[in-house]
């Protein structure tokens, strides 16, 4: 048998072995997943909008509905409302860079990516959009009051280091 012919034989009987072994299982969900868990179903928010150089003040009703999605590493949310544009967001986990991360983009245009954390019960989203034309900085603020009610503020940068309150609110899950 020639040398050649030895070593055709060897490359095959490894490539069957490995070929042979079984694929490896897929990644699981860390707890750091899990914690997206908490904001699937449907919720009904109130919020109180402040004056500003976009909209005018009032009050604002709406319904957000986010979903798991497959293999459970992020969700997608849809929120809904009368005085508020539509607006789409994935959110997940990143475990390369140990941070929450948010992209959303709503029914006027508005598009924004976010950073976030969690400590206890409160998430802190550090956003940044763009609508209008404007690059705008902004900072929410999610505190889980129950397993079904949560607070909110939506805190845009002023350009000298400190934030305005734009919105308040307050969210109850209505279902799962």
């Amino acid at each position: 048998m020639s040398r050649r012919s030895v070593a055709v034989i060897l490359i095959c009987g490894f490539t069957s072995l490995l070929l042979a072994q079984a694929p490896p299982a897929p990644p699981k969900p860390g707890p750091e997943h899990k914690k997206l868990e908490y904001l699937v179903g449907k919720w009904t928010a109130e919020s109180e909008i402040k004056a500003n150089e976009y909209v005018p003040a009032g009050k604002g009703v709406s319904t957000q509905t986010c979903t798991l999605g497959p293999g459970g590493f992020y969700i997608e949310c849809l929120t809904e409302g009368q005085t508020i544009p539509s607006t789409f967001a994935i959110i997940a986990y990143d475990s390369h860079a140990k941070a929450y991360t948010i992209f959303y983009v709503s029914s006027v245009g508005l598009v924004g990516t976010g950073i976030g954390s969690v400590n206890g019960n409160t998430w802190t989203w550090m956003v940044e959009d763009s609508f209008a034309g404007k690059a705008v900085k902004g900072r929410t603020t999610i505190t889980m009051s129950s397993p079904a009610e949560t607070t909110s503020k939506y805190e845009m940068a002023d350009g000298k280091g400190g934030y305005t309150t734009i919105v308040e609110g307050k969210a109850t899950k209505v279902g799962r």
